[in-house]
């Protein structure tokens, strides 16, 4: 599921029952239920208050755009005026007459729809990789089935799942524009228990302290820019720009950190991530 490739034909769902049904019948469903109903919830309230504007079919091609355009307008909004969201979700969803209520929970639930993406995207990459490649799956029991993927589920992967699907909530929590609004409470709370969550994980296991040769490229290009005077605000996008331009090169000229297969940067979400987790 990705979210920013949602054509403009699809619906929006009326409410994410359907969803949860079809989540709930994933091999990995239990290790992130919690998660997953927190967004639920936040999209759910979201969609009532934006079923009240009257939209119509409106609606899916305003939130399409808006998610699709998340991770921009989350960035350019942390430092602009509190009109700035409202605004911008206007023009990107080219919905003059939306209100700044709507707006906003217009732009809270393209950052839970993405925060869903994160878990969708880490259940399915575990069950695909569970058997080996050309193996059809086994005539097996639900619940040994089941046992026998979540036993293919690498820990860290998964804290690194929970680290990404709170970066996507947080504008929810510090935008200057959603500071009373009545669902910041609902991604405070999804956050508190996905931090509870991951927690437990690193508490339950011997995490591997050594940082990747990757890692530590970003964390040292990102400290090297605040040793020289750069904002803080603004490293997360250097740094992501500065990784993007070592991926683009030729293979004989990118640093030995980038493998041969990569064809893709990171994202600038991930890379927020990982800088987070090593204290920069």
């Amino acid at each position: 599921m990705n979210a920013s490739e949602i054509g403009e034909s699809i619906q929006w769902p009326s409410s994410t029952a359907d969803l949860v049904e079809y989540l709930s019948a994933q091999p990995l469903y239990s290790l992130c239920r919690e998660q997953i109903l927190h967004v639920c919830q936040l999209i759910d309230q979201c969609r009532l208050r934006i079923n009240r504007a009257g939209l119509g079919d409106t609606l899916n091609s305003l939130c399409i755009k808006v998610t699709q355009n998340e991770e921009t307008i989350s960035e350019n909004a942390m430092s602009a005026p509190p009109a700035f969201l409202a605004n911008t979700v206007r023009q990107h969803g080219r919905s003059e007459f939306v209100t700044d209520d709507q707006a906003h929970a217009v732009y809270i639930m393209a950052c839970a729809v993405k925060a869903l993406e994160v878990l969708y995207d880490w259940m399915f990459d575990v069950e695909r990789t569970a058997l080996p490649k050309g193996i059809p799956m086994p005539d097996w029991p639900w619940d040994f089935y089941c046992e026998y993927v979540e036993g293919q589920v690498n820990e860290d992967d998964r804290i690194d799942a929970l680290d990404l699907y709170v970066i996507h909530l947080e504008p929810i929590t510090y935008l200057p524009a959603l500071r009373r609004d009545e669902l910041r409470p609902l991604a405070l709370s999804a956050i508190r228990e996905a931090t509870r969550r991951k927690g437990g994980l690193l508490s339950g296991k011997d995490r591997v302290a050594d940082m990747s040769e990757r890692d530590i490229a970003l964390v040292e290009k990102a400290r090297a820019l605040l040793h020289d005077g750069m904002s803080r605000r603004h490293v997360t996008t250097e740094v992501h720009r500065w990784l993007t331009q070592q991926v683009a090169k030729p293979y004989k000229q990118r640093p030995n950190w980038i493998s041969q297969e990569t064809d893709k940067a990171l994202s600038r979400k991930r890379v927020e991530a990982i800088l987070k987790q090593h204290k920069v």
